[in-house]
């Protein structure tokens, strides 16, 4: 709950200013859940006993084994996007100078899931996002994220991916190496795609994260997460996808001074709704509105926040 008091304000001035994730993570939502099983062919998901997916004839012609071996090593995927958005909330040094703004986001991002052994996947990627805003007090920053870790699909429990992996996140202003914020955690997970027909995509994920080393002792977090994704396909190559992603974010440090000093804890979520069309094989022209808010028990809601994003984006996809 929040003090409505000035008194843990006056004993702790530092809390009048927003952290560094709750003020810019907000822009780093997304529709796109953390992995697409589409990715992970049929005949490399189980070792020796490799299964086609369930259909509506299985009744009648029974389960259908693949006789097929792996095929070499999937390709590299390489992501390149340009967006430009319009927000309601620039971040900027002061909550008092916030204003709305034009920005550009570009984004870059590696991945590869080479299969190990025994259904298992390597999981391996990195990304770097830009973002510039045209509102002259707000603060453009980067974003940095690399992980690694495994993978597998379950056939036996209706194809659930689960996963871990080590992480590293880090927020800059002005340069690479001039870091605001940084974390290394580890994080484990799990993505089911509930429903899936040719006009209808579900996808539900949860997810427990736990910073083991971050460069400010105040901002080292547990993070729990759900997110639910819906997706309707127009046409094959229109869809529209509607996602909610919701976490707690439990600071390992406390907030107020006093009787009134307690443990932090945030709530974060992001809903959004996406418009993608896809020209061809390669290439994606999508459009899209999020709201991102963020409620913490920080004493006069000094790292609430809420922020409206609208934008149009393009973005292509090659493998090698």
């Amino acid at each position: 709950m929040r003090i409505p008091v000035l008194l843990p304000l006056l004993l702790s001035p530092s809390l009048v200013l927003a952290d560094v994730p709750s003020a810019m993570e907000r822009f780093l939502g997304s529709s796109r859940p953390d992995y697409d099983p589409a990715q992970l062919e049929a005949d490399t998901v189980d070792s020796g006993h490799d299964f086609a997916p369930f259909s509506p004839a299985d009744s009648d012609l029974g389960v259908q084994q693949i006789l097929g071996e792996y095929k070499g090593l999937p390709p590299v995927h390489v992501e390149v996007s340009s967006d430009f958005y319009w927000t309601d909330n620039a971040p900027s040094p002061t909550r008092a100078t916030d204003e709305k703004s034009w920005l550009w986001a570009g984004r870059v991002a590696l991945s590869w899931q080479p299969k190990i052994a025994a259904g298992w996947f390597a999981d391996v990627g990195v990304e770097e996002q830009w973002f510039r805003f045209d509102q002259g007090d707000a603060t453009d920053f980067e974003y940095f994220a690399a992980h690694a870790g495994v993978l597998k699909m379950l056939p036996s429990l209706d194809d659930l991916l689960v996963y871990g992996r080590l992480e590293f996140q880090m927020l800059s202003t002005g340069s690479f190496g001039d870091s605001d914020y940084s974390a290394n955690r580890i994080r484990f997970g799990a993505q089911k795609v509930l429903v899936n027909t040719p006009h209808h995509h579900l996808s539900a994920g949860v997810s427990s994260a736990f910073d083991f080393d971050a460069d400010r002792e105040n901002l080292q977090r547990n993070e729990y997460t759900l997110d639910l994704s819906y997706t309707y396909f127009i046409a094959d190559s229109l869809s529209a996808t509607a996602s909610w992603r919701g976490s707690i974010w439990d600071f390992n440090s406390s907030v107020g001074a006093g009787a009134f000093r307690e443990d932090r804890r945030d709530f974060n979520q992001v809903v959004g709704v996406e418009l993608t069309w896809l020209p061809c094989k390669n290439a994606r022209i999508s459009t899209s509105v999020f709201f991102s808010d963020n409620d913490s028990n920080t004493p006069l809601g000094a790292n609430d926040s809420q922020v409206w994003t609208v934008g149009l984006g393009v973005g292509a996809v090659f493998e090698f």
